[in-house]
């Protein structure tokens, strides 16, 4: 018997989603590359998706993972002109992270790369059905940002 309780569900859920993460991400990291890994796209995209300029506490905060591993991937985008760091006006020891033109570019790219698994997917499902999950996801998603930005001190 299927266990049907509330916990259950949130965890067939999320495992779910899960698993579908894990498998778009290995495919959307085969059309990014060499130009990009899924790391640095999402850093890029996040800038995109929520502009101005952020510090990388903050956005390693944003992306639940330690400062040193966002400082990597702040360096491998400035090395390639994604993005620019400069010291804070306020304090120098505070650095500034932003989007360049450049990882614009990148970021369209990326989502231009990714047509084709699009394409398989509109082929292959329902789109009625994937525009009435859409809403509930986007939802999940805001919950769960909010939730993160409670226990984190973000706003």
């Amino acid at each position: 018997m299927k266990d049907s309780t509330p916990g259950a569900l949130v965890f067939a859920l999320f495992n779910e989603i899960g698993i579908i993460d894990q498998l778009a991400t290995a495919r959307f990291a085969r059309v990014l590359a060499p130009d990009l890994n899924p790391s640095e796209f999402s850093v890029l995209n996040h800038f995109v998706r929520l502009p101005g300029e952020k510090s990388p506490t903050r956005l390693a905060k944003a992306f639940q993972m330690t400062k040193p591993s966002m400082t990597a991937i702040l360096s491998k985008l400035e090395r390639k002109g994604y993005v620019a760091i400069k010291g804070s006006e306020d304090d120098r020891r505070r650095k500034i992270v932003t989007i360049t033109s450049s990882g614009k570019a990148a970021r369209e790219r990326g989502v231009n790369a990714v047509a084709p698994l699009a394409e398989i997917v509109l082929q292959n499902q329902d789109i009625s059905q994937l525009e009435k999950i859409l809403p509930t996801v986007q939802a999940l998603r805001e919950f769960l940002d909010a939730e993160r930005n409670a226990v984190d001190g973000l706003t």
